[in-house]
């Protein structure tokens, strides 16, 4: 007896939920890029 589990939430689900947090609270900041930049920039 072998069933395969459906996962409990889609990738497209996710990528849609991603989306809608972004378009609220705006895209998040690589913020290791932006320390590096800074360092550099001493």
């Amino acid at each position: 007896m072998s069933k395969q589990k459906k996962p409990l939430l889609t990738d497209e689900f996710l990528d849609e939920l991603a989306n809608e947090i972004n378009e609220l609270y705006g895209r998040p900041v690589e913020q290791n890029e932006d320390k590096n930049n800074h360092e550099q920039d001493n």
